[in-house]
């Protein structure tokens, strides 16, 4: 039995037990017990978790602490299975669909946690996926997704144009970059070829986050001048990205001030999937230097920036609390299970699988810890 909860058996006549990955009390390591099989809302599904992803938040939470939490509970963001059960409201999934879906435990509580066997879901926040599709490489998107989301489409953000699939795109605009990757492709009118695309600055084009920013930028008509290290220019511009420079130059900014200056396309803003200070401050001089405008960021605005820059902090849940889940809507419901079918949307980054079971939830956030360039750790279920 789980020091946590009692066993309980899931609606109807097979009893299901359901086991999580606890974190038991604050800044304490995992532990693998039995769990409640969840409640169902109307506007809900529950899915029989095939993998799950790990994120930078869940280990910081772990060492770190606070974030608001009560304890015990379970973390985790990103998983990919089947729907089990639907909800009374929900009607664009049924039971048995492939899944991925962005699970907002830290918002709702430790049934809507990722490391469990069967989370209960808010639909806002579920795609299905194409038959031919790897839960484990699936897996990698969710949070991604809707962070990335966030920055660029709500309105105290970045408040961008919302993407667009291949298959919706006019006869008139064309791919018009036949030597990149399949699902890599470009909006283009052929009437105004010589108008240049805005341009959104990202920093950090090779996080997770910013493989889903690229993808979502460029079919929403934007191009992506991003940072990377030299290991992952060609990673980033297969996913789309028009440029690519080494953040670890001491002369970033200066260099894209001047590169930018001399493109003399609008820039739209800046996406700062990194979120340190630093990054933010950087972010704030280039845009500075080209007359201001908004940065949408993972980390917090530190003081003493320039007048014409603003700032706003990106919370990945937003998408489904704010401006009445607009964004939520247009992005999960309407594009990504189209864009990754017609496969102009793909999983990034690739997956760096740990483990088979809840036990190896702990490691996985214990290797999450220790770094990894251009991958999502995974632990399969």
């Amino acid at each position: 039995m789980s020091p946590f909860h009692l066993q309980t058996a899931g609606r109807g006549k097979m009893q299901i037990i359901n086991y999580a990955a606890w974190i038991p009390t604050e800044k304490a390591p995992l532990e693998v017990g039995t769990a409640p099989y969840p409640d169902l809302g109307a506007d809900e599904v529950i899915v029989k978790n095939r993998a799950v992803a790990v994120n930078p938040v869940d280990w910081k939470i772990q060492s770190w602490g606070g974030f608001g939490l009560k304890y015990p509970t379970v973390l985790g963001e990103d998983i990919a299975g089947e729907i089990v059960e639907v909800g009374k409201n929900v009607k664009a999934l049924k039971k048995g669909d492939r899944v991925i879906a962005h699970a907002l435990g830290m918002a709702n509580g430790h049934a809507y946690g990722g490391f469990q066997l069967y989370p209960r879901l808010k639909a806002a926040t579920v795609a299905k996926i194409p038959g031919g599709l790897k839960f484990t490489s699936a897996v990698v998107l969710p949070l991604s997704i809707s962070t990335a989301a966030a920055g660029l489409y709500l309105k105290d953000n970045l408040g961008l144009e919302f993407p667009v699939l291949k298959k919706d795109v006019p006869q008139q605009i064309r791919d018009v970059d036949a030597t990149t990757e399949p699902g890599a492709w470009t909006l283009v009118d052929v009437e105004k070829e010589k108008t240049k695309r805005p341009v959104l600055l990202l920093w950090g084009g090779s996080s997770s986050v910013g493989s889903s920013v690229i993808q979502l930028a460029v079919a929403s008509g934007y191009d992506v001048f991003t940072t990377a290290s030299p290991a992952n220019y060609s990673y980033a511009k297969a996913l789309g990205a028009a440029l690519v420079l080494d953040y670890h130059n001491p002369d970033i900014v200066a260099i894209l001030i001047s590169l930018l200056k001399e493109h003399g396309a609008p820039v739209v803003g800046a996406y700062d999937s990194i979120g340190s200070e630093t990054t933010v401050r950087q972010n704030a001089a280039v845009l500075h230097a080209l007359g201001g405008g908004k940065i949408a960021t993972v980390g917090a605005a530190p003081d003493g920036l320039p007048g014409d820059v603003k700032v706003g902090r990106i919370g990945s849940g937003n998408i489904v609390s704010q401006e009445g889940g607009v964004v939520a809507k247009k992005i999960w419901q309407e594009y990504v299970a189209a864009a990754l079918e017609e496969e102009s949307f793909k999983p990034a980054p690739d997956e760096l699988v740990v483990g088979n079971g809840l036990y190896y939830v702990q490691g996985g956030l214990d290797r999450q810890k220790q770094g990894v360039s251009a991958k999502k750790v995974v632990v399969t279920l």
